[in-house]
């Protein structure tokens, strides 16, 4: 998945106003995918996402501090999501590479469920909390 396009950069502006604009456009860009993401055999769309919240943890491991605590929360949700998602993928990965051995596709399956669920809940979680929200205010 391609990064989006970060527009009105300014490289001679002070940190703060290019850092939001960089901030902003990975926080839509996680929140894009979130629809889909949401229906358990989206495999493609929760992969993506799993990129989005990279490029949005990362991004705020730099600059988070302009923003305050509510970056820091962001970030630590991004970690979170990031990794469970990571956990969702590799199972997509395993699943065929194991057809055949009809118990470890029970398991791999199994956990995937699971870990969609524990994903599914940390999104909710996060949005009802108003994690994106807030951060979103804070640039």
């Amino acid at each position: 998945m391609k990064a989006r396009q970060v527009k009105g950069l300014d490289p001679e502006a002070p940190l703060g106003g290019n850092a939001a604009r960089i901030v902003r456009t990975r926080l839509g860009e996680l929140r894009s995918f979130a629809e889909d993401a949401l229906d358990p055999a989206a495999a493609t769309a929760q992969h993506d996402m799993r990129i989005a919240a990279k490029r949005l943890r990362y991004v705020l491991e730099i600059v988070g501090p302009c923003f305050g605590p509510e970056a820091k929360a962001a970030r630590r949700a991004a970690r979170e999501l990031q990794g469970v998602l990571g956990e969702i993928h590799d199972c997509d990965v395993m699943l065929p590479r194991t057809e055949g051995i009809e118990p470890l596709v029970a398991l791999l399956q199994t956990r995937r469920e699971r870990l969609f669920h524990r994903f599914h809940d940390l999104w909710q979680s996060e949005v009802s909390k108003g994690t994106w929200a807030a951060l979103e205010r804070a640039l």
